[in-house]
């Protein structure tokens, strides 16, 4: 009987190392520079609803956060700043990472932030971007392609320097 069980035991560890495995590979695919941006999600928390199609043309950041996330907290001050400075030369879009819609809301009255801001409240979205944690920032190049992922809170210095990198 016991044998029986360290055998079963054995073979959900296994299990669980492999599908491990696979999240972390399958994360690093999709975060790889270079590659398209997958959509953005559909659902809208600050209008305008943007696309990828519509950020072409000029590089954009796009920040995953959520309230629940106190990194993401740490960096929200700053967002609203960076995105008025960016005065058309880039495009902010925030996307509010498995919360719930008032906790969402009220996140980002807190913070008045005015930047455009989706919805990805089953985190679909972020798994396609390789999300690994809140906050992270994906700075995109003109072409709508990912270029850097930047991961845990970032400063406003931090996000000019990415975007910089990608405006040449």
């Amino acid at each position: 009987m016991r044998r029986g069980f360290v055998s079963s035991l054995f073979v959900l560890v296994v299990i669980a190392a492999l599908i491990a495995l696979e999240l972390v590979s399958g994360s690093s695919k999709n975060s790889k520079p270079g590659r398209p941006a997958p959509p953005l999600p559909a659902a809208v928390l600050v209008p305008p609803r943007v696309t990828i199609a519509e950020l072409r043309g000029r590089p954009a950041v796009i920040n995953f956060w959520a309230s629940w996330c106190d990194p993401c907290r740490k960096e929200a001050p700053g967002l609203e700043r960076f995105a008025r400075s960016l005065k058309g030369q880039a495009r902010l879009i925030g996307v509010d990472y498995t919360d719930g819609l008032s906790a969402a809301r009220s996140f980002v009255h807190e913070f008045g932030w005015t930047f455009p801001n989706l919805r990805d409240p089953n985190g679909v979205v972020g798994l396609r971007y390789g999300l690994s944690g809140v906050p992270t920032t994906v700075i995109l190049d003109s072409r709508g392609r990912i270029q850097q992922t930047l991961r845990g809170p970032q400063t406003v210095p931090d996000l000019r320097r990415a975007l910089k990198s990608v405006s040449r």
